[in-house]
């Protein structure tokens, strides 16, 4: 008795000190302390300590985006609780399998796993554990796009969390119900949700939890275009980081600065954070955070226009996540790569990029995705044209921009209504330059008028938005296309409209050092300093 009673207390010590050392990043520790719990449990053959340590360490494993390993000890602990009939043990494995199926963007998959996990939790009356399991099968109908779905399991999981009293996990679906809001564009109700998830976690002292909402406060002032205000949030989590010894979310608030610096253009103070916060990915094996911080670096280079270091970078991120099997990422990654091979004139692997990126985020279900694979299809198609000389319409250019902008009201997306706008107004411009003599004339005024409308309303939102290389992009884009309609349809005094926008391009392109886009520039009317 004396001895199973010291192996309970040495498993207890162990568990809880790998718990910490996870929460911290230091995961090769934490996986031994755990290993070293699994030989112990297995030494006095005890089934339900083996099954809590293989159900440990496969929490580890995904925290390192291990996801393999994670699903084997998953299933393993699952098998277990189910010999001993241990039901709790049972949903929780389940819950642990629906997570790896997430990550690995099958959500069809995922969906029946925390359905069966909250099935089992409803027959032993275990509120807690229905409280997460619907709060996982909200997450998955996030991830598709189905917000009132997600809005409705997330309040479900709220209802329940706020009668048991468990006020850390009612301070999660507070922030995961601002994070829908965030995705609905309703950025009011989202600092509302996500201050009352802060509120919470202030005053039960969970620290993690502050860093996490702080972040997400953060990105909806990015909404806003308060960019100093998204600084502070992002900085006062990455403080909260340090002094928990948070490596993980050093790491993310470390890329979130990065992206602010990025949308405002100060593209090595982006690319310096989101070094640092690569080197702390590495240090701490987080594989996931890896390929977002080298993507992220990709995209700096492709808004600076250097094309074939973008590449690289997506690549690198590319080979990660196909590693780790994270599809939906993988999705956004083939899509910058198609954007990078447009930028290269690389067409036709543009182009296969592009599809690999749309039959993955097609069969996963990721609007936003979606929504920018078509802006970029779009986007081909019109380089394309450009470049062979062709002047006929541009139905499949045509029909992107279409889809992207009905897909930016879905989400309520400003930023892509605005690319989607922008994109049309040069289709417009296109289908305008392949009218003949006499359609020009008794056509030719009022399309401009209906072009010039989009261009402005792109420009408009991108101002509103404060981002700095999409403006830029816009004005060149409407100048571009004034001196390419001449004087048949645009009045004399529009040449100068078109020098103001190309002047006001290249002044920002200079600013961010944005090399390729002034040589556009300067091939089109503005000389370059």
């Amino acid at each position: 008795m004396q001895n199973e009673f010291d192996h309970k207390k040495i498993l207890h010590i162990l568990q809880n000190r790998a718990g910490v050392l996870n929460l911290i990043g230091r995961n090769e520790e934490a996986l031994k302390d755990v290993k070293n719990g699994l030989n112990i449990a297995k030494k006095f053959s005890d089934k339900k300590s083996e099954a809590d340590c293989l159900i440990q360490l496969s929490h580890i494993y995904n925290s390192i985006s291990k996801y393999d390993e994670m699903l084997n000890l998953a299933q393993e602990s699952l098998s277990f609780y189910q010999e001993i009939n241990d039901k709790k043990g049972e949903a929780e494995s389940l819950i642990n399998i629906g997570c790896v199926h997430t990550s690995l963007g099958d959500y069809q998959k995922a969906l029946e796993y925390f359905s069966k996990s909250l099935k089992i939790q409803e027959e032993i009356g275990d509120r807690e554990g229905q409280a997460t399991s619907l709060h996982n099968i909200g997450a998955v109908h996030n991830n598709l796009g189905d917000y009132p779905k997600a809005f409705e399991h997330y309040s479900k999981s709220l209802k329940i969390d706020e009668e048991i009293g468990h006020r850390k996990n009612q301070a999660t679906s507070l922030h995961n119900i601002g994070v829908v809001h965030t995705s609905l564009g309703d950025y009011q109700k989202a600092v509302e949700y996500l201050s009352k998830s802060l509120k919470i976690q202030e005053e039960i002292g969970d620290r993690e939890g502050q860093a996490t909402s702080l972040i997400n406060i953060g990105a909806v002032h990015g909404y806003f275009g308060d960019y100093p205000k998204v600084l502070e949030c992002c900085s006062k989590s990455l403080k909260i980081g340090e002094e928990i010894g948070d490596h993980w979310g050093q790491g993310y608030s470390l890329n979130n600065i990065g992206n602010v610096h990025s949308r405002l253009g100060n593209y090595p103070k982006a690319l310096e954070y989101y070094s640092k916060s690569l080197k702390i990915q590495e240090e701490i094996g987080d594989r996931s955070g890896q390929a977002i911080s080298l993507n992220n670096t990709g995209n700096v280079h492709y808004s600076l226009g250097n094309y074939l270091k973008a590449l690289n970078y997506h690549t690198k991120s590319l080979k990660i996540r196909e590693e780790i099997g994270d599809r939906g990422s993988q999705a956004y990654n083939l899509k910058d790569l198609g954007k990078s091979s447009i930028g290269l004139q690389d067409f036709a692997k543009a182009r296969e990029y592009l599809n690999n990126a749309l039959k993955i985020a097609r069969e996963i279900g990721e609007k936003e995705v979606l929504r920018e694979i078509y802006v970029s299809l779009g986007e081909l198609e019109m380089e394309e044209q450009r470049t062979e000389g062709r002047k006929q319409k541009a139905e499949k250019a045509k029909t992107y921009a279409e889809t992207a902008l009905k897909l930016s009201e879905e989400l309520k997306s400003r930023g892509g209504k605005a690319d989607a706008l922008l994109l049309q107004a040069r289709i417009r411009v296109s289908e305008l330059m392949s009218l003949g003599v006499e359609e020009l004339k008794s056509l030719g005024v009022i399309k401009w008028q209906e072009t010039e409308e989009k261009f402005k309303s792109a420009i408009k939102i991108f101002e509103e938005l404060k981002q700095p290389y999409e403006i830029a992009k816009a004005y060149f884009y409407y100048a571009q296309s004034i001196k390419s309609v001449g004087t048949e349809l645009v009045p004399v005094q529009f040449d100068d409209k078109a020098k103001e926008y190309l002047q006001k391009a290249k002044e920002i392109f200079e600013k961010i050092g944005a090399k390729a886009w002034l040589r556009k520039i300067g091939e089109i009317g503005v000389s370059s300093a």
